[in-house]
């Protein structure tokens, strides 16, 4: 997308990605920027056709294509409205949260792979008996492009390799009660992809140019799988999770913490020398929330259920022992 620039009798503006863009905005302008992503990139019609193509990603599984990143247009005076350093660092921790993606799909894996076979696969692919991959599942081909992507975009605006401190990741536990097992991992991918989603958007909204057009590949992705999280824990669980998801904010804003203590001697990200970037951050991550709960009065249970009813042929014509994947067989009762 080419930029349009036009200049005023105070400052230098400019049309991109997220609207109308001043050189030093403030906090109004930098909201307008937020909400002007949300519906370019989170609107119903698209959240609905991502969820609507899960049942197709079970029979013939396909990668979402990312638009080219033209690495060597991006400087750092794509940087609107926010400190180089603190950039940096939530770039930093971004690469570090995303890094271990093998780790993430096969903790979902088996946590799904009993259960539902077909979105096991689509998450974290197919292994033959000794361990072995065959298939590396679409939403891992999908998130592993991101780390590396990030790492780029640092090297580029600093010089520097990135030395990764990647997230751990506490792997399939076992406990015994299956339909609780997943309750719970559901709820918690829905708030990985929400808080992810919201840090982009965020990002992007301090952002132009070729940087902005960068992150705007992730983003995509994320709001690709918290669609699809969200329609199949919404089908089986009802409103049961949404106490959880939104109680997962702290969660996020601590793992954050986390990491930039480790790059900044113990300093916060969010704490009051950056009391407005936090407040933005908030305002991202609510304004998020506000258009899933929209999208989600609209999610019929009889609407979802003829959805995802469309695999269960494929889960029987491929023989499998799974008993057939209703409410009340593997979501209910959690």
């Amino acid at each position: 997308m080419n930029l349009v620039t036009t200049i005023n009798s105070s400052n230098q503006t400019q049309f991109d990605l997220a609207g109308y863009c001043h050189s030093t905005p403030n906090y109004l302008q930098t909201r307008a920027r937020i909400n002007y992503l949300l519906e370019r990139y989170l609107s119903q019609d698209i959240l609905t056709e991502r969820l609507l193509d899960l049942p197709q990603q079970f029979e013939n599984p396909q990668q979402r294509p990312w638009q080219k990143i033209n690495l060597q247009a991006i400087n750092h005076s794509q940087i609107v409205g926010i400190e180089p350093k603190l950039f940096l660092q939530v770039i930093a921790s971004a690469v570090e949260i995303e890094a271990p993606i093998r780790s993430y799909s096969q903790e979902s894996w088996g946590y799904l792979q009993t259960a539902h076979p077909p979105l096991a696969r689509f998450i974290g692919g197919v292994t033959d008996e000794n361990g072995n991959i065959i298939e590396v599942g679409i939403w891992e081909k999908e998130e592993r492009q991101h780390a590396p992507a990030f790492s780029k975009i640092y090297q580029q605006l600093t010089g520097k390799k990135l030395q990764q401190k990647p997230n751990t990741v506490h792997g399939y536990q076992p406990t015994g009660n299956v339909r609780a097992e997943i309750y719970n991992h559901g709820v918690s991918r829905i708030s990985s992809e929400w808080s992810a989603v919201s840090i982009y958007i965020w990002l992007m909204s301090h952002y132009t140019g070729a940087l902005q057009m960068a992150i705007a590949q992730p983003l995509q992705d994320e709001v690709n799988h918290l669609a699809k999280f969200w329609g199949i824990t919404r089908w089986g669980f009802g409103n049961s999770f949404f106490r959880r998801v939104i109680g997962s904010i702290y969660r996020l804003i601590r793992l954050l913490n986390h990491h930039q203590k480790e790059r900044t001697s113990g300093q916060d990200i969010i704490k009051f020398s950056h009391l407005k970037y936090g407040i933005e951050i908030g305002y991202s991550l609510m304004k998020v929330m506000i258009q899933m709960c929209r999208w989600n009065y609209h999610l019929k249970a009889d609407a979802l259920s003829q959805v995802f009813g469309n695999y269960l042929s494929y889960q029987n014509n491929m023989g499998r022992a799974t008993p057939p994947f209703k409410a009340q067989y593997f979501w209910s009762g959690a």
